[in-house]
């Protein structure tokens, strides 16, 4: 897909995240009954009407691009091929947040193309913040007034970089690596926000050492690439989705700029090195 139709598919994606993320914020006031899926997550009715809302809606504007949602069965994901160009969707990003009364989730929307992913859309339907890109530079976020101001490139860095962990999977790895960063500015944060936090220069980096889903991170990787940053695997290597038919990642390091990314993988090399030695003796 080129950088022309790419645009014009976040473009027609903008309305639709809008709607599914304003089903879920009404319903968290309303309806906030949870029940346990196979896989031991939450889900509730919001999780739910905003799939509906986001699947219909991109099947209908794009019959062409298959949909992997969080919310689709097993055997419907199963049939999925990551190497081709497919939209990647998670409904209700952060629902354990969600259900605590908090802000802290999101709706995302991400276009797979060649196992890279090539554009994104993050909503915070609670704060009313859209982010969303399609390329290189082409990283912003949108008011609800339809202004735009594009997220930044790369700043001078802070002397405390500000990180973002999860607030509900915070590991002991991730633990080990801020202590090796330190001094930094630690903050536990739900959803994908942090993806878009990190892509605006509010924050320098997010670390998820643990294994997630790739509609959790793959909007978020886009966002953040295209606005200079680097979104990598814990051994430097890019994060990229190609075959990837358990629709799992190991973990990732995003940062705001690749320097920053590289600094951080040296740091999670080097404990795990130590970590080696000291199992062997």
């Amino acid at each position: 897909m080129d950088l022309s139709s790419r645009r014009q598919l976040v473009e027609t994606l903008i309305p639709i995240i809008r709607k599914a993320g304003k089903a879920a914020l009404e319903l968290q006031k309303n309806d906030l009954a949870a029940r346990t899926k196979e896989d031991g997550t939450p889900v509730t009715a919001a999780d739910l009407a905003s799939h509906a809302i986001l699947r219909a809606a991109c099947l209908a504007s794009f019959p062409a691009i298959p949909v992997i949602s969080e919310e689709d069965t097993p055997t419907a994901r199963a049939g999925q091929d990551t190497d081709a160009a497919i939209l990647l969707i998670d409904p209700l990003d952060g629902t354990k947040e969600f259900i605590k009364g908090s802000d802290e989730f999101a709706v995302n929307i991400a276009l797979v193309e060649d196992g890279r992913v090539s554009a994104g859309l993050i909503y915070a339907p609670a704060r009313d913040r859209l982010f969303l890109s399609w390329g290189a530079g082409l990283a912003f976020e949108q008011t609800a007034a339809g202004l735009r101001r594009k997220l930044p490139y790369p700043l001078a860095p802070r002397l405390q970089p500000i990180a973002l962990v999860s607030r509900s999977h915070c590991d002991p790895r991730t633990e080990a690596l801020l202590a090796a960063l330190q001094p930094c500015d630690v903050q536990a944060m739900g959803s994908s926000l942090k993806f878009a936090l990190v892509a605006a220069a509010e924050a320098d980096f997010y670390l998820r050492l643990g294994p997630t889903m790739i509609w959790d991170c793959a909007a978020g990787q886009a966002i953040i690439e295209a606005a200079g940053g680097a979104v990598l695997r814990a051994d430097g290597s890019s994060l990229a989705y190609r075959s990837n038919r358990a629709q799992k990642v190991d973990g990732f390091i995003g940062a705001r700029t690749p320097q920053l990314a590289a600094r951080v993988v040296t740091a999670m090399k080097a404990l795990e090195s130590e970590t080696s030695v000291a199992t062997s003796q």
